[in-house]
């Protein structure tokens, strides 16, 4: 084996990585990964069921509570409170856990903050969640300055398929969307929660990467 490959099954040795929505989907498939290579992990996500598998999946882990969300409407429809409470969990759910984090990571620790594609590909229905999103992406940009030498980083899933997508439309009509959306991407497939979670380890490992926003989406348009 050469001393690269064995660095890299080892990257994360010695390290703890805490992830949000780290039961399911992207967040278990990075979990999985950062353990492979050695590392310990935090989860967080809403579903003590789902923790509680990834726990035995995984190995000792310690185990909070979380939240995130999504929200569809025009915003002449939109209830407001509805639209604040999308900010209370995907914003300012990320933006505590750094606050609160920040002081306890070492130098050479990182924080890749999630977004979505929404953002800068905005769809009808979707205003409230591209504003979230960019907010985060703004948020990502700044504490890269005020955060360092401690890194930080934003990921932007595309359409991805996870649990998440699966909740909410039945096998029959899944299985037809992710058929269009594959038919409309580049790269002919959809994405899975592998290859989000191959760019998340990518932003964690390379140590000249800070104030990125990393599009993760087949090169959907």
């Amino acid at each position: 084996m050469s001393q690269r490959i064995a660095d890299d099954l080892d990257a994360f040795g010695g390290r703890t990585v805490v992830i949000t929505g780290g039961a399911s989907g992207i967040g278990l498939a990075t979990a999985r990964m950062v353990v492979d290579r050695g590392g310990r992990v935090i989860l967080m996500g809403r579903s003590p069921e789902r923790l509680k598998a990834a726990r035995e999946e995984l190995g000792p882990t310690h185990l909070i509570t979380a939240a995130a969300g999504t929200l569809r409407g025009r915003l002449i429809d939109l209830d407001t409170q509805r639209a604040r409470e999308l900010f209370d969990t995907k914003f300012w759910g990320q933006h505590h856990c750094i606050k609160y984090a920040a002081s306890r990571m070492a130098a050479g620790g990182s924080v890749v903050l999630f977004s979505g594609w929404i953002s800068r590909k905005p769809a009808v229905e979707t205003s409230t969640l591209a504003a979230v999103d960019g907010a985060i992406e703004a948020l990502a940009r700044t504490l890269a300055l005020e955060l360092a030498p401690v890194r930080v980083n934003a990921i932007t899933p595309g359409q991805i398929d996870t649990p998440l997508w699966r909740s909410r439309l039945s096998e029959t009509e899944a299985r037809a969307h992710f058929d269009r959306v594959a038919r409309a991407h580049p790269v002919g497939r959809v994405g899975t929660a592998d290859d989000v979670a191959q760019a998340i380890l990518f932003l964690m490992m390379n140590g000249f990467m800070t104030g990125a926003v990393l599009d993760i989406d087949g090169g959907w348009r």
